[in-house]
């Protein structure tokens, strides 16, 4: 279980977390490809999305960027998204996302119950 998280706040969130994956499906198989984020208005941009991207987004638009953790420890921020080619670029526009982690030895429960450490953008 996750919280649903204000989007207001992703482009603030974007710039705590340097790396980011895209994640999608493939052709028999998940794909996962590094890319570089930022956001226009309300769309995640990604200006150089890769070939499996390309190819695959326009029959199965539905995608989740992963951002590691910037420290140790750290929450990792998970977007859900439909996204679009649009000219040279990879339009995500998303519906969800969450700062996530596992729980630690010692860390209160989640307020939501879901058994691990969900926290809101804001």
């Amino acid at each position: 279980m996750s919280i649903v998280v204000d989007l207001a706040e992703l482009e603030q969130a974007l710039t705590r977390h340097p790396t980011a994956y895209l994640l999608l499906p493939g052709d028999g198989r998940p794909h996962v490809g590094e890319v570089e984020v930022s956001m226009r208005g309300d769309v995640v941009v990604l200006s150089t999305p890769g070939r499996t991207a390309r190819r695959v987004v326009p029959q199965r638009p539905a995608v989740t960027l992963l951002l590691p953790p910037a420290e140790p420890g750290g929450y990792a921020l998970v977007v859900d998204g439909e996204a679009s080619l649009v000219g040279e670029e990879l339009h995500v526009e998303p519906s969800h996302a969450v700062l996530h982690r596992r729980p630690r030895p010692g860390s209160p429960p989640s307020a939501t119950g879901c058994g691990n450490d969900c926290q809101p953008l804001s």
